[in-house]
């Protein structure tokens, strides 16, 4: 504290003063990579692999990027599905070294890829995104914790409901019909996401589309009746 001024640490421009301008990490980022080059990902390609040796934090210019967990005898489970403006490989920036998880793009991407040491430098200089970022890390715990609860207590229909009910949260756009995930996902892919084999996920999928709470064509989801969902995913 100096003359009643708050700072997060030495070199640091005033907390209440640099928080009047209400940036967020996004706008920031976004501003940061206007002089870098996003690489483009194919869909499915590999962006970084568990054991990979890698120091960078993402950002998402565009796209759809799933973080897996994938266990010794090829067993995969996706932890999370990140979008537009949002980052990955944060780890890097509390002393990660080689990557736990895999991150795979999901459609084709645009990503731009910032040097862990040029990422905390940018913090340095906008202090007030730290606590963007602190709760990030925070949302990120709390969803793996869910996804372990989940796991542990949660049957295969009430897990593939809860997911749903997560992806038009985050990732759905309404429609005539309903809300529909805005991006291609196989039952495969479902499965991953709530650790069943796919012929589970397929007909835990078609009895809800046979209740009418969804529609599935060609990879797309629409969701026709939230509420019954809900129901659905807390028995």
């Amino acid at each position: 504290m100096q003359n009643g001024q708050t700072y997060l640490w030495k070199g640091f421009r005033p907390m209440n003063e640099r928080l009047r301008k209400g940036t967020s990490l996004k706008d920031e980022l976004n501003n940061l990579c206007e002089s870098l080059t996003p690489k483009r990902y194919t869909k499915g390609e590999i962006i970084y692999q568990a054991g990979d040796l890698d120091d960078s934090v993402y950002f998402i210019k565009t796209g759809k990027v799933k973080l897996a967990y994938l266990d010794e005898s090829g067993r995969k489970l996706t932890l999370n599905i990140l979008g537009e403006g949002e980052i990955l490989g944060e780890m890097s920036l509390v002393g990660e070294k080689r990557r736990e998880l895999m991150a795979q793009a999901l459609q084709e991407s645009r990503i731009y890829s910032i040097n862990s040491a040029r990422f905390l430098n940018f913090l340095e200089e906008r202090p007030w995104l730290t606590l963007e970022l602190i709760a990030l890390f925070g949302q990120r715990t709390r969803e793996i914790e869910h996804k372990l609860e989940d796991l542990v207590f949660k049957d295969i229909p009430t897990r593939l409901s809860r997911q749903l009910l997560r992806l038009i949260s985050e990732h759905g756009e309404e429609t005539a019909e309903g809300t529909e995930i805005d991006f291609k996902i196989t039952h495969k892919e479902l499965a991953d996401l709530i650790g069943s084999a796919r012929e589970n996920t397929t007909s835990a999928l078609n009895r809800l589309a046979r209740e009418g709470i969804l529609d599935k064509h060609r990879y797309r989801i629409i969701v026709k009746d939230a509420e019954r969902l809900k129901e659905k995913s807390s028995p």
